[in-house]
């Protein structure tokens, strides 16, 4: 079907399908040409709408940290098909949003002291040692984003953490169980072991055998198919950074609205909180209420509020603190209720009983902070930088419509769209899909070099959207075939290839048959150590983590299961340098019950089962919520 559109897209015909191409461009943007339609979802969590483009984003992200740590092999073990990568991101995802729902629910929240204690300790924010607030605001400016709106996602961080740290800092291991792992952990186990090594450098390997080894192998021996590239990139950071505005404009803008440059108002509240589930009962709700009546009136009488809050609150982090919320603005907590009742008291006043999402709430207003207007020099660069965000953006869905449609309607070159944009064809080196650097690093641009249409049929490519504000087309400019490198060059590897692979059969075969001697007479062990050239080494009683000893011998000692007081056990293995170890198990000593763990042993093991707790947490919110996937728009 693309390949008759292509060939008879000319004229009126191909015009037609560049205005069909342009009126998603025109009505949602190049961003939404690319993710689909803004409701296409990936998942649904008790009604909230995972989307598509959060997936991809989050995707793209996981990607790129596995490329840091991997390299190119992150290509071949994740690469753009990676089913089991996909679900991993959609699980984690899956549970952010279950866990942000539970946190929500449960009114877990963050005080203003905490949350600046938090931000100032960012490096990035902070001048000679010290927080500083320009540097701050102008750093958030160049992201394209507001304090208000970074905070209350550093919030939502800190919520979460304390909702985790809950579970994790809150396990705790039957008391049979420590025993258990305390026994186990001071368990110490007596072995010797020889080493049975033979240097593949001694292994004789003939002519004979590399040729015959080539031969049954030469699809191993070929260089990959190369490309060298030519292409059209458009990243909206460099936009906005060619972007200049005079003192006037930028001043314009904040004569223009004033108020948006005015610092939030702050309420400093207390509480006491009696919870509701979401599906309360009509009785529930009485009884809530009633609750809070009692309160009201006890604080009528005179009592304290923060004392009330201690004893009644039900709120357990703000209560210990006399039902102390800190500084509120009107966007920190999804809680309407709570928020409009509060932003209509008056200084000092004590709310009536109000149902909110959290349950029945009493608030009082201790303190207001009024909003500040901030100066032109303090608002200067994050004018700046959103005018340049703004800007760019409009500039680089222009530059995208255009490169896309005009690398369409001249499918074999790039120079047009190069000319009409002013910027010049770039080039690459030889890249594989093996191997590459640049622009070919981005899995989307080998998929498409070495595509039916752009390799075979020297088109360019598609509009390629290599991150958020990143967009490129590719061509082919000369393609290199895969070839077999020929006997010469390879010889030397496939030598070291068949020695290796000699010796550890060798070695193996010796393994295995001093293994098999030694089962019917471990007492043997030192002779035939001996006959074989090699030193039988006596450990002694070992703990599990003892270093004198090579680590896989150690492991492996303590998978083995318990000699007999007449007979050791015998067993072997091939580590992973080609070696093998013959391992004698003389003595298992486990210690009685009063063992105990050492306090670093015993933290590492809380957090490890800790960790599990959570996970657990985990399964049973996803079990309990209603979760819809939909695996055919991953």
């Amino acid at each position: 079907m693309l390949m008759q559109i292509r060939d008879k897209a000319t004229g009126v015909f191909a015009y037609i399908i560049v205005i069909l191409i342009a009126i998603p461009f025109a009505f949602w943007g190049i961003q939404e040409y690319f993710t689909g339609p803004s409701d296409q979802n990936v998942a649904e969590v008790n009604g909230e709408e995972l989307v598509k483009r959060a997936f991809d984003a989050q995707l793209q992200d996981r990607r790129s940290y596995l490329r840091s740590l991997y390299g190119t092999q992150a290509e071949e073990n994740f690469g753009e098909n990676d089913s089991k990568l996909k679900q991993e991101v959609l699980d984690y995802m899956i549970g952010n949003i279950l866990i942000n729902n539970e946190v929500s629910n449960a009114g877990y929240r963050t005080t203003d002291s905490r949350l600046f204690e938090r931000i100032s300790t960012v490096p990035q924010f902070q001048r000679n040692g010290r927080f500083d607030k320009q540097l701050y605001e102008n750093f958030l400016a160049a992201q394209q984003r507001s304090p208000a709106e970074f905070e209350s996602q550093m919030r939502n961080e800190d919520n979460v953490n304390q909702f985790q740290g809950s579970i994790i800092f809150s396990s705790f291991l039957p008391t049979r169980d420590k025993q258990q792992f305390a026994k186990l952990n001071k368990q110490k186990r007596d072995f010797d072991y020889f080493l049975i090594t033979i240097d593949s450098q001694d292994i004789e390997v003939s002519d004979q055998e590399i040729s015959d080894y080539y031969e049954a192998n030469k699809e191993s021996f070929q260089t990959p198919a190369q490309v060298k590239l030519e292409y059209l990139e458009i990243d909206q950071n460099k936009i906005a950074d060619a972007l200049e505005f005079s003192e006037d404009e930028l001043m314009a803008v904040y004569e223009q609205d004033k108020s948006q440059f005015q610092t939030q108002e702050l309420r400093k509240a207390k509480h006491i909180l009696f919870k509701l589930p979401q599906d309360a009962s009509e009785e529930e709700i009485d009884v809530a209420l009633s609750k809070g009546q009692a309160a009201l009136e006890r604080l009528s009488s005179g009592e304290d509020f923060s004392d009330l809050a201690v004893e009644l609150s039900e709120d357990q982090f703000s209560s210990n603190n006399g039902g102390d919320l800190g500084y509120l603005g009107r966007n920190d907590i999804d809680n309407p209720e709570f928020i409009q009742k509060l932003f209509s008291m008056n200084l000092g006043d004590t709310s009536h009983a109000i149902q909110t999402s959290l349950g029945v709430q009493i608030i009082q207003l201790d303190e207001i902070t009024e909003p500040e207007q901030r100066s032109f020099e303090e608002a200067r660069s994050y004018i700046d930088n959103s005018l340049r965000g703004d800007l760019a953006q409009e500039e680089f869905v222009k530059q995208a419509e255009l490169l896309q449609e005009l690398s369409y309607e001249n499918e074999d070159s790039l120079e047009v769209p190069a000319e009409a944009l002013g910027v010049e064809v770039q080039t690459t080196d030889w890249v594989s899909s093996q191997s590459a650097e640049g622009i070919g690093s981005f899995p989307k641009v080998i998929t498409a070099a070495f595509s039916e249409d752009v390799l075979d049929n020297r088109f360019n490519s598609e509009l390629l959207e290599l991150s958020d504000g990143n967009v490129a087309v590719v061509r082919v400019a000369e393609f290199k075939e895969p070839q077999t490198q020929p006997l010469e060059e390879v010889s030397s590897v496939i030598r070291q290839i068949i020695s290796f692979e000699t010796a550890n059969k060798q070695v193996a075969e010796a393994g295995n048959e001093a293994v098999k001697n030694l089962q019917s007479n471990a007492t043997q062990a030192e002779a035939i150590a001996s006959d074989m050239n090699v030193k039988l080494e006596t450990s002694g009683a070992l703990l599990r983590d003892d270093d004198s000893v090579p680590g896989e011998i150690l492991d492996y000692a303590f998978t083995m299961r318990a000699p007999s007081e007449a007979q050791p056990i015998v067993d072997g293995l091939q580590l992973n340098n080609g070696d093998y170890a013959v391992v004698v198990l003389k003595e298992v000593q486990t210690p009685e019950d009063d063992a105990v763990v050492g306090q670093s042993e015993w933290i590492s093991l809380q957090s490890n089962y800790g960790q599990r707790e959570r996970e657990a947490t985990l399964n049973a919110l996803r079990e309990t919520a209603d979760v819809r996937v939909y695996p055919e728009n991953l």
